[in-house]
């Protein structure tokens, strides 16, 4: 629950962090974050141990002119299992993981490079994986809160693990009034969301 900014105090006591002054600014590696996502949207799969498996990324990405190998995603609680789990293809890794900086494998790697680029919050809002997550963590939400300022509220905190300042009340509130407008004005939305949702 450490905060990432720095004050001047912390600065002169401990410039490079050594003693956790505070949270590093650095977010999670690419598994954390998918696993992170899976959790709080209450998809994430305890099943430990067995084979890897192939959960949900985007059409056409793993085509095997040579061998005639498909990307078959795997079903029921296997496409919510750890990314420990994730089948890995090293000509074609996979995609959201090498977005967050994740390892391809082809080589040994004593680290990996940090970097913060827009395609990681392009990954977040229209990777099938987070688009399902989202759409989960919005049904538990609304089942456990009547109005949307209390889920606003209610899912920040749990998602953060901490209390929602005002001003980012506010600023959330207003988004969520105009994304439903906009929703609701859209004729295609339901069906386009829909379509990232698993069979029954």
């Amino acid at each position: 629950r450490q905060d990432s900014r720095i004050t001047d105090e912390l600065q002169t006591k401990d410039p490079t962090n050594r003693w956790l002054a505070r949270m590093p600014r650095v977010r999670l590696s690419a598994e954390q974050v998918r696993d992170q996502a899976l959790a709080i949207s209450g998809l994430l799969s305890d099943k430990m141990n067995g084979p890897s498996v192939m959960p949900s990324q985007p059409d056409g990405l793993w085509n095997n002119p040579y061998s005639g190998m498909k990307w078959v995603e795997s079903e029921g609680e296997d496409r919510y299992r750890r990314s420990l789990y994730t089948f890995h293809r090293r000509t074609s890794p996979y995609p959201s993981m090498m977005t967050f900086d994740g390892s391809s494998r082809e080589v040994c790697s004593v680290r990996r490079i940090q970097t913060n680029t827009p395609l990681q919050a392009l990954v977040t809002l229209n990777d099938p994986v987070f688009v399902e997550c989202a759409v989960n963590l919005a049904k538990r939400s609304s089942s456990k809160y009547k109005t949307p300022e209390q889920q606003i509220d209610g899912v920040y905190e749990f998602a953060l693990n901490r209390k929602l300042s005002e001003a980012k009340k506010v600023a959330l509130l207003n988004l969520y009034k105009e994304a439903k407008k906009e929703f609701i004005s859209c004729d295609s939305c339901s069906q386009k969301l829909t379509a990232f949702l698993p069979e029954k």
